[in-house]
């Protein structure tokens, strides 16, 4: 039996209505974290020319968002970098302390002695930076809130001792418009998970005392 027409057009329309909310999920991390580097520049003057040329670089993901607007699980960036895995987690706890300490919210880290990971250096950072907003935004207003990123080996861990997720949404916590926040749009995680495994690696929730434990486990370099 032939599809309606117009059922066809109407999931066309909420397909795209979907890609483009998700865009604009997705325009609002780099405008974040630009904003975030030229805050830091202006505080900063000895470190101004680091904090201005990390932006430049969020500027490419921005123009490369808007050339692929209809690709969304585009991989950002070369797929076959070479890193330490403590290069992109640093470069996200900028972001995030700052924007803890706004609200705040105490960032601490772990990086241990490294490890070198095969992968896309800006993607990881983008889904780190991700996992640790939506958190940082979980604990807005909790006393005592703490965000921890800590390396371990190839996996870089992200964990909050906020509210939890509800068991109600664990079924349902990577669909689009599925969120515990009353303005979220519950696109935070489908980006992160798009992102991580667009880098070749897998998002992992683990069981956490308190709050919410992520795993990110990226594929070690040969």
């Amino acid at each position: 039996m032939s599809q309606d027409p117009i059922d066809l057009d109407r999931w066309r329309l909420a397909e795209l209505g979907q890609q483009a909310a998700m865009l604009v999920h997705q325009l609002r991390q780099p405008l974040f974290t630009i904003r975030g580097l030229v805050q830091l520049a202006e505080c900063d003057p000895a470190r101004a020319g680091l904090h201005l040329a990390t932006a430049r670089g969020q500027l490419d993901v921005l123009e490369s968002l808007v050339d692929g607007w209809a690709d969304f699980s585009r991989r950002p960036g070369r797929m076959d970098e070479r890193f330490d895995i403590r290069a992109p987690v640093e470069s996200a706890l900028v972001l995030l302390r700052h924007r803890g300490h706004a609200l705040g919210v105490a960032v601490e880290s772990e990086l241990g002695p490294g490890f070198v990971v095969r992968s896309s250096l800006l993607g990881v950072q983008q889904a780190v930076v991700n996992l640790g907003q939506n958190a940082l935004d979980a604990m807005d207003g909790q006393p005592q809130a703490r965000l921890s990123l800590r390396v371990d080996g190839a996996a870089i861990v992200v964990e909050d001792n906020g509210p939890g997720l509800p068991d109600a949404v664990h079924d349902d916590l990577f669909r689009p418009f599925v969120t515990t926040k009353p303005k979220g749009t519950g696109l935070g995680l489908v980006i992160a998970r798009t992102l991580v495994e667009g880098c070749g690696g897998q998002l992992q929730l683990e069981e956490a005392r308190s709050g919410v434990r992520w795993r990110i486990v990226l594929p070690a370099a040969a």
